[in-house]
């Protein structure tokens, strides 16, 4: 039985949908939540990278807008005072109320949270590209690090159906998330206040399970099947996913494998195959994994450990096993062999997508990567069309036009990419 203390990304993504649709009646404002959000969990599981992708997609959904006529506000709490979020005192001579005319009174400025929400709703903030925003999703990073003060200040625009903040209204249509880590994470972080708890859906994210670690490589095949790193840098996470080094606690001074030191290793590495493969003239097609070389071993372990890298690198030695060379390919592409591995089969679909000078090699590597696992075929179809394109062959197989009529879409994005 699952401990309902915990929650992963697919089913947070499924309640999180709920929250957002259950409205406060209350509230002076229409379309304004019940709930705030609070994701606590171990340092780079996610949690901010969810609130900017997925609750960003849900709030625009439940708002019937654009994604961006969603505002995206990310505001950090740590290492910040009260009164940065509260608005500064400001001595003025009073004219209004009759009993202190002349005298001396204080009225609070408006909070710069307030600002930037209504220049987003003016349409003068960088994640609406000129737009107005019709929406808001409010990030309060890294609550639970924040002083006790902080999270005192904010606890009236934690609570959506007061939604203030130094006494001023936030308006309308806002999604307020909040983030933090867990005190047994040694990140500095502190526990919610009682009176916060009371105001927000409290979620314990999942730590570095079978089921997280499926979710996080889900998310890196990313969009449209377009991976966000290399895809031998995602089966690596599959092939491995028992024994990956993950860090739940931050120990003394050394790099730590997380989910967001690992994007930033496979980025790196994956930018790294895109400079090599470039050195060689190959530039229009997916790169082929090589093995690191030993700088690139040593910025691997500066961003995600020594246990992640020596992994990594033993992983990608091993990818040459078993895939085949450009001429067998060209001379039987529909037997030249297919390894059993993922991530050798990643760099078996490069070489196909390296063959196509023309029509007969265009085809050739069609057939071949139809024989490959289905996400990959994806990629390297498109990367074998806009070579194909770009070289004003014809490809008249009927494969090669089901791809088309299906991902035409892909040719613009990776044309451009």
């Amino acid at each position: 039985m699952q401990d309902l203390q915990l929650i992963n990304l697919k089913q947070l993504e499924l309640n999180v949908a709920i929250h957002m649709a259950t409205i406060d009646d209350e509230s002076v404002h229409a379309n304004q939540m019940m709930h705030s959000i609070m994701l606590v969990g171990a340092p780079g599981t996610a949690k901010t990278r969810f609130a900017l992708t997925t609750g960003r997609k849900l709030w625009a959904a439940q708002n019937d807008c654009q994604l961006d006529e969603v505002a995206v506000i990310v505001t950090r709490c740590a290492g910040r005072d009260a009164v940065e979020f509260i608005g500064m005192g400001v001595p003025q001579k009073e004219v209004d109320l009759e009993r202190y005319k002349n005298e001396i009174t204080t009225r609070n400025s408006v909070p710069d949270l307030l600002v930037q929400i209504e220049m987003a709703r003016q349409g003068k903030h960088h994640s609406t590209n000129g737009k107005k925003a019709k929406a808001i999703l409010l990030i309060l990073d890294e609550v639970l690090q924040g002083d006790q003060s902080v999270q005192k200040t904010l606890s009236s625009l934690l609570y959506r159906n007061e939604n203030t903040l130094g006494g001023f209204d936030a308006g309308h249509s806002i999604c307020v998330m909040g983030t933090g880590n867990g005190m047994s994470d040694k990140s500095g972080a502190t526990k919610m206040l009682a009176m916060n708890r009371d105001r927000v859906v409290f979620y314990q994210m999942e730590g570095y399970t079978d089921s997280s670690i499926n979710g996080y490589i889900d998310y890196l095949r990313g969009e449209n099947e377009l991976p966000l790193v290399h895809p031998a840098l995602i089966s690596f996470l599959e092939s491995n996913i028992k024994s990956l080094p993950f860090d739940s606690v931050m120990e003394n001074d050394r790099s730590h494998m997380t989910f967001r030191s690992y994007f930033m290793a496979a980025k790196t590495i994956s930018t790294w195959f895109k400079i090599e493969a470039a050195k060689k003239g190959n530039r229009d097609v997916t790169p082929l994994a090589i093995p690191l070389s030993e700088n690139m071993i040593l910025a691997t372990a500066a961003t995600i450990g020594v246990n992640g890298a020596k992994q990594i690198e033993g992983y990608l030695e091993n990818l040459s096993h078993d895939v085949p060379s450009k001429e067998e390919i060209l001379a039987n592409p529909a037997t030249a062999s297919v390894p059993e591995h993922t991530g050798a089969q990643a760099n078996a679909g490069g070489i196909a997508a390296l063959i196509v000078t023309d029509t007969e090699s265009a085809e050739a590597a069609m057939e071949y990567v139809s024989r490959l696992r289905g996400d990959l075929q994806v990629q390297f179809f498109a990367d074998i069309l806009n070579t194909t394109i770009k070289g004003g062959y014809c490809l008249g197989t009927d494969q090669a036009s089901r791809f088309i009529g299906k991902y035409s879409h892909l040719l613009t994005i990776l044309e451009d990419s």
